[in-house]
């Protein structure tokens, strides 16, 4: 369709698409089903039309959905769709990353049944494959290879295959498909993205696809990029669906904090010789997998369970990991089978305290006696898997107790079966959000085992998780009220970045959407704020608490908030000033074809105690009093808090953006 016309129609219930939802329909259930097909069918709607005599050229758009939450079954049911309603041919275009691939393959070849689908391989042979294009339709998949990319795309143009209309899906299209030079000072592109740039350009009739669960890289290119999606269809998840809510909320009963200083002892480093211990968080992870495998085998829910160890991207520490796990599985066979001594003594307690752990959360757990006999039994058989790029392990169960060691090939889109605990330590200088949130391999379709699941980790890195999983819906929050939005946007630098630097123009580090706040995590309460607060006073004095909200110019909000002092020891990270001045004056300028463009509303409240710090994006506001302004400007809420033990008085602000289709994100790389 043209996106500013009427959806055409779309077939949805022919061949191609019946046989994906023959296998898909089990996974999915009559819910999942009804809403991919909703999915799949908006999507080839915005597509472009193959059997058009002159259709409106090529489309992109973006298939965004959570972690772990289905969006292989969305585009393989829009793939088979697209065939259906006039495709020649389906490119699937996976990463270069053999689990991922051999999954991805696999995927679509048992979906796909009714089509031939290429492996890497298959047009190598330029006789075979003039024959498949002559024959259309089929489908490929291709890694993203630069090499294997290029020999696909010359397997078609000596084919002369520039007709055939194509639906391009690039799966984790914020990964490797970018231009990986944006952010240096050359004009060389890259060749991943030079070679997909060239399959659009070649085949006039076709739509690129992005699908992933992370698309700030897409959205933070400049407006108009060929690559920054000009529609997105948002993958919603099944009711049985975990994802950051269940991990990373404040009332979660699923993580478990670990010492910082473990990670070190992780590192080989660090600890070059294999007598060192696994540290105390480990063995406590490892623990709670054992007690709530052994219950899940016991009570017939499955035949084997993983558990998961993610610390470092070396292959020197993989290693090193493995022989500590070693260890630490043979002293565990000897202890529970000599049953003496104090060893036995302190390993009895601990899977007992493991054990009442996960009471708390899964009341229905098997008899520890029980349980006992069976870590027992199955420990000699746990198999200890590396995956990296030096190792030929798979991500395969074939073990009761299967734990996997690893780094990135552990990461982005690879689905870990029965995942129940996971230990995470992946603590780099500069963290892009994207990449962390692709580590979170305990998302997924896990309900069933959710009261035997736990996530181990550090504070610091739960925190972030935290802050990347608001950022994410606050994302989707806004994707969902403005799917064929044009985002306006700045780019901010800071303590950890939205994706990666040499992808977009500048460094990245957070959002102010539309309709959120951000205030301070706590203000300056010390001698040294008396006369910021004196001054506040003065300005304010005029200003009573009622009516509910005054009107102030840009500038005099921005002087307002220049007089606000925030304790150093908060780390404020969005609040800070340069980025918010920015901020409000963009807005302003957004808002100059319009009566009264320059227009800030102020609340002021008086009398307020507040003592507890806050996190930037959670609010000092409470009771209803978001609705004291409207939300088509800017809203300054300043409250005064009043004197607490030697904590002197002090205006605490936040700042609430209008709502709208837009996302500001800011860089001082100026």
């Amino acid at each position: 369709m043209n996106r500013s016309g009427a959806p055409r129609s779309i077939a949805a219930n022919k061949l191609h698409a019946k046989e994906v939802l023959s296998v898909l329909g089990k996974e999915l259930g009559p819910e999942g089903t009804q809403s991919a097909i909703e999915k799949a069918t908006r999507i080839l709607q915005l597509a472009v039309d193959p059997t058009s005599d002159n259709p409106a050229g090529p489309s992109d758009g973006l298939l965004y959905g959570l972690i772990q939450s289905g969006k292989t079954s969305i585009l393989t049911l829009a793939s088979a769709m697209a065939v259906d309603n006039g495709f020649d041919c389906i490119i699937v275009l996976t990463t270069d990353n053999d689990p991922l691939y051999e999954q991805t393959i696999e995927r679509v070849r048992a979906a796909l049944g009714g089509l031939t689908v290429l492996g890497k391989r298959d047009w190598k042979d330029p006789k075979r494959f003039k024959i498949r294009v002559d024959n259309s339709p089929f489908a490929v998949v291709c890694s993203k290879n630069g090499t294997m990319l290029n020999s696909l795309l010359q397997a078609f143009q000596a084919a002369k295959s520039k007709k055939l209309s194509m639906l391009i899906v690039d799966d984790e299209a914020d990964q490797a498909s970018l231009n990986t030079n944006t952010g240096k000072p050359t004009a060389k592109v890259s060749t991943i993205n030079q070679v997909i740039t060239n399959f659009r350009s070649y085949f006039p009739v076709n739509t690129y696809l992005q699908v992933t669960a992370t698309p700030q890289a897409l959205f933070l290119q400049r407006p108009n990029h060929e690559y920054r999606p000009s529609f997105t269809v948002i993958a919603d998840p099944g009711r049985d669906y975990v994802g950051g809510e269940s991990f990373f909320s404040k009332d979660s009963k699923l993580m478990r904090i670990v010492d910082v200083n473990e990670i070190t002892v992780l590192r080989a480093t660090n600890q070059p010789s294999p007598k060192a211990k696994l540290p105390t968080g480990v063995k406590k992870a490892l623990y709670t997998f054992f007690v709530g495998a052994a219950s899940k085998i016991i009570q017939g829910a499955g035949d084997g369970y993983a558990f998961l160890l993610h610390v470092s991207l070396s292959t020197k520490d993989h290693d090193f990991t493995r022989l500590l796990l070693d260890d630490f599985k043979q002293e565990t066979i000897s202890t529970l089978k000599n049953k003496s001594g104090t060893l036995y003594k302190t390993l009895l307690r601990d899977l007992q305290t493991a054990y009442d752990d996960l009471l708390t959360t899964e009341p229905g757990l098997a008899a520890f006696d029980e349980v006992l006999e069976r870590i027992e039994f199955y420990l000699n058989g746990a198999n200890i898997k590396v995956i990296n790029g030096t190792s030929d392990d798979e991500v395969k169960l074939d073990s009761k107790f299967n734990l996997f060691v690893g780094g990135n090939k552990l990461g982005r889109g690879v689905t870990i079966k029965n995942l129940l605990v996971s230990y995470y330590g992946r603590n780099p200088k500069r963290a892009r959000a994207d990449t962390v949130l692709q580590h979170a391999r305990m998302y997924g379709y896990r309900k069933k085992d959710l009261g035997v699941t736990r996530i181990y980790l550090p504070q610091i890195l739960a925190d972030r998780f935290a802050e990347i999983h608001e950022m994410e819906s606050s994302l989707r929050s806004l994707l969902q009220k403005y799917p064929d939005g044009v985002f306006e946007g700045l780019y901010i630098s800071g303590a950890w970045d939205a994706t990666r630097k040499n992808v977009t123009d500048v460094s990245l580090i957070d959002y102010y959407s539309g309709g959120g706040s951000v205030n301070p995590r706590y203000p300056l309460r010390s001698a040294d704020a008396v006369q910021g607060t004196k001054w506040m006073d003065a300005a304010l004095a005029d200003l009573q608490d009622a009516p509910p909200y005054h009107e102030i110019k840009t500038e005099r909000a921005i002087e307002l908030l220049e007089h606000v002092n925030v304790q150093p020891s908060a780390n404020p990270q969005l609040w800070d000033m340069k980025a918010i001045k920015t901020a409000l004056e963009v807005l302003k300028e957004r808002r100059k074809p319009q009566a009264k463009a320059d227009k800030v509303y102020l609340v002021v409240k008086r009398g307020r105690d507040l003592t507890v710090p806050r996190s930037e994006r959670a609010g000092i506001i409470s009771g209803g009093e978001e609705k004291l302004a409207p939300n088509d400007a800017p809203t300054l809420f300043l409250y005064r808090m009043d004197k607490n033990g030697k904590e002197y008085e002090v205006w605490w602000p936040q700042l609430r953006f209008p709502d709208g289709n837009y996302i500001l994100a800011f860089s001082f790389d100026w």
